[in-house]
C-alpha cells in the first residue's frame, strides 16, 4: 500500500479509536480469523521477545519491553507487523499508562514500513476479544455473576467482551487496591448496565462465585488463593501473569492456554509455573485454537472446572491493526510522515 517510498501513516490513540480499534466485538472477529489461519499454518510468529534490566529483576519492579512480530498469509496477501510495547506498573501512580507502545505495519511487496500507530488501544481491545471468544466456549451462558480482580484498562475490555459472550451476566464484584475499584464500578455500571459492586478484598470478590477473572498490574505473585475457589463448575480466567496459586491447577479438569508454546516460552504465568514445578503434566495444557474451530469441545458439563490463561499472541494485534489501517486509509484519517526525502544519504 506504500505508493511512495519514505511515506508512513501515523495514527494516534484517538485515530485508532476513531477507526474502530476499541471495538471488542469487531476485534473478536479479527482474532477468530487469526486462530483459524494459525491452525492452517498461515501464521509465522516467533516467540515474544521480552527485555528488562537487570534480567533477573521482577518485571513489576523494573518494567519490561515486549517485541511481538507476526506474518499472516490470508491466501490473497500477506500482513506483516510488529508490536513494541513497554510496561511499568509504577506508571499508574504517576498518572501515566501502565503499558504503551507502537504497532508498525509493513508493506507486503516492498517490506517498507507503511503505518505506525498507538498500541495501547489495540493491545487492550484484542485482550478483551480473546476472552470474549474463550468465554463463549468455556463459561455457562446462564452465568449471572463474575468476580473481577483488577480494575484497570484491560479489565474494562475484559468486561465488555464477557458481557457479549455470556448473555446471562447481570452482576459483578470488583476488587482492586485503592480508589480504582470504585471508579470502575461507577463507570462500567453505567456503560454496561450491569450491577457492579466494589468489595474490600479479593477473597470477598471470589468466594462463592463460579466465574473469576484476574487482571492486575502487579502479577508476579498470586492474588487469588486456591482455597477460595469452589470445588465444582468453576471457570477461572487469569489474564495477567502469576495471579492465581499454582496449586489450584491440580484440581482443574481442564487447563487452557491461547498457545502453550508461547506461554511456556514466556514463563511468567500460573500454568507455566505449575508445569515447571511438577504440579501438573505438560500434556494437560490445551490450546484455545482447536476449541474455537470446533475441532475440540469447549465446556462439556456444568460441573467441569476450567482454567484459562492467555499470554497474548502477536497475530491478534497485527490483524486488528491491519483493519484499523485500512479504515484510516478509506476515511483519510491520520498524519503522513516522511522518513526520507531521498534515500541517498552517504
Amino acid at each position: 500500500m506504500n505508493k511512495r517510498g519514505g511515506e508512513v501513516l501515523f495514527l494516534s490513540l484517538e485515530d485508532v479509536v476513531q477507526c474502530g480499534g476499541a471495538d471488542v466485538a469487531r476485534a473478536s472477529e479479527d482474532v477468530q480469523r487469526g486462530f483459524e489461519l494459525l491452525l492452517e499454518g498461515r501464521v509465522a510468529q516467533p516467540a515474544k521477545i521480552s527485555m528488562r534490566s537487570p534480567p533477573s529483576a521482577p518485571e513489576p519492579e523494573v518494567g519490561y519491553i515486549n517485541f511481538m512480530p507476526s506474518l499472516i498469509s490470508t491466501g490473497g496477501e500477506e500482513i506483516l507487523g510488529c508490536k513494541s510495547i513497554g510496561a511499568m506498573p509504577a506508571n499508574v501512580a504517576l498518572g501515566l499508562p501502565r503499558a504503551a507502545g507502537l504497532i508498525t505495519l509493513f508493506d507486503a511487496r516492498t517490506k517498507l514500513p507503511c503505518c505506525i500507530m498507538d498500541a495501547q488501544v489495540i493491545s487492550a481491545t484484542r485482550t478483551g476479544a480473546v476472552s470474549l471468544l474463550a468465554a463463549r466456549e468455556l463459561v455457562p451462558p446462564d452465568t449471572q455473576e463474575v468476580a473481577l480482580i483488577g480494575a484497570g484498562v484491560n479489565m474494562r475490555t475484559q468486561l465488555l467482551g464477557l458481557q457479549r459472550a455470556v448473555p446471562g451476566l447481570r452482576r459483578a464484584r470488583v476488587h482492586a487496591e485503592g480508589p480504582s475499584r470504585d471508579r470502575f464500578a461507577e463507570e462500567m455500571s453505567r456503560r454496561t448496565e450491569l450491577e457492579i459492586r466494589p468489595v474490600a478484598t479479593a477473597e470477598e470478590a471470589v468466594r462463592g462465585c463460579s466465574f473469576v477473572v484476574t487482571c492486575v498490574s502487579r502479577d508476579d505473585r498470586p492474588v487469588v488463593q486456591d482455597r477460595w475457589i469452589g470445588e465444582r463448575g468453576v471457570t477461572v480466567f487469569s489474564i495477567g501473569g502469576f495471579e492465581v496459586e499454582a496449586s489450584l491447577l491440580t484440581r482443574m479438569d481442564r487447563i487452557i492456554a491461547d498457545r502453550w508454546a508461547d506461554v511456556k516460552s514466556r514463563n511468567i504465568q500460573t500454568h507455566a509455573f505449575a508445569v515447571a514445578w511438577g504440579l501438573i503434566a505438560e500434556g494437560r495444557v490445551e490450546d484455545l485454537g482447536p476449541i474455537l474451530s470446533g475441532r475440540r469441545a469447549g465446556r462439556t458439563s456444568r460441573d467441569e472446572r476450567i482454567f484459562f490463561s492467555p499470554v497474548g499472541l502477536a497475530f491478534e494485534d497485527i490483524l486488528v491493526a491491519d483493519r484499523v489501517f485500512r479504515e484510516a486509509l478509506r476515511r483519510g484519517i491520520g498524519q503522513q510522515l516522511r522518513l526520507w526525502s531521498s534515500s541517498t544519504w552517504i
